[in-house]
């Protein structure tokens, strides 16, 4: 079993406080081109094309406002959360048909298990199964208050 260190701290470059784009497949690359940037993906568009075919395969709203998409990959070189919020809402063909507002991408590397993959996107989710912190994340003024929120769930 290979054992993975996760940075304690979520890095606030991987925060997107208000996105412009509205379709998935673009929200989904773009999140990726920033995960690049911060030194997380070796390889965005391989990642993109990873998470897009995810997606078809099974899509990564969970309701309530909320989507998780995640990829365990060779384009990981690090596990990292990118966090994404969409005031206006998204489609992204959620079950209860609301429109996603936050996006929390989960990035692991191949390395990691899938359990300890599994481990994370079940953390993700548990964050925002309460209004009160998916309030907290849509209200949030900057990174330094999202970072508070994870490093309170233990993300």
């Amino acid at each position: 079993m290979t054992t993975v260190a996760v940075h304690p701290v979520p890095d606030t470059s991987l925060f997107l406080p208000d996105l412009k784009l509205k379709r998935k497949e673009s929200v989904l690359h773009e999140m990726a081109c920033v995960a690049q940037k911060a030194g997380a993906v070796r390889d965005a568009e391989l990642l993109h094309e990873t998470l897009l075919r995810r997606e078809r395969w099974c899509p990564s709203a969970v309701g309530k406002g909320v989507a998780v998409p995640n990829a365990r990959s060779l384009a990981v070189t690090e596990p990292r959360l990118v966090i994404a919020r969409a005031r206006r809402g998204l489609e992204w063909g959620a079950s209860d048909r609301v429109a996603v507002q936050l996006v929390l991408l989960v990035l692991s590397t191949s390395e990691m298990s899938v359990d300890s993959h599994l481990e994370r996107v079940m953390r993700a989710i548990a964050i925002t199964r309460t209004q009160r912190n998916r309030l907290k994340l849509l209200e949030a003024e900057d990174a330094r208050i999202v970072t508070a929120l994870l490093r309170e769930a233990a993300l």
